[in-house]
């Protein structure tokens, strides 16, 4: 197997697969709490800039925008990502016709399948995390010329370490 990457370039790799099997969940909640903090202080700032004449005052709103915003995007993270998967998995079932069709029926299966996610959201999220830093641990070990079956070993061991911290936090 031809591998494209260098070496650091597989032992960054592999460091990111680390970080990630670790503390993605930790890592996911910061980015959505970053990005909606980042956008409600634009908003504010956005909209505050031609209304207020001053040119401190949008600076505070932008910062009180960004501190707000990130605390809901910090709480809102699970129930959105739990809603969105519910009304997804509502359209499939309708779309495939295993549910007859209606607004509905899509309503009242994307409500229920949210609240199942939702109890399901923190334990599927750290296996998911894990796993996908795993996977890139076994890749980076790869392409760093590390036998497969030692790689699959050491990928396992990274998605075990991460899995059982992040699941006992929860």
């Amino acid at each position: 197997m031809v591998h494209l990457l260098g070496f650091w370039d597989s032992v960054l790799l592999i460091l990111l697969g680390v970080f990630t099997a670790i503390w993605g969940v930790k890592l996911a909640r910061l980015v959505a709490s970053l990005v909606f903090g980042f956008a409600m202080g634009y908003v504010l700032y956005a909209y505050s800039t031609p209304a207020l004449q001053a040119t401190f005052t949008p600076l505070v709103l932008f910062l009180v925008g960004f501190i707000v915003g990130a605390m809901i995007g910090f709480s809102a993270f699970k129930m959105v990502v739990s809603l969105l998967s519910g009304y997804i998995l509502a359209q499939l079932l309708v779309s495939t016709g295993y549910v007859a069709s209606g607004e509905t029926a899509v309503l009242v299966l994307a409500l229920a399948f949210a609240a199942i996610i939702y109890a399901l959201m923190d334990k599927a999220l750290a296996i998911g995390f894990a796993l996908l830093g795993a996977g890139m641990v076994y890749q980076g070990l790869l392409a760093a010329g590390i036998q497969g079956s030692l790689a699959l070993i050491l990928a396992l061991a990274v998605l075990i370490i991460g899995v059982l911290p992040q699941t006992r936090r929860l």
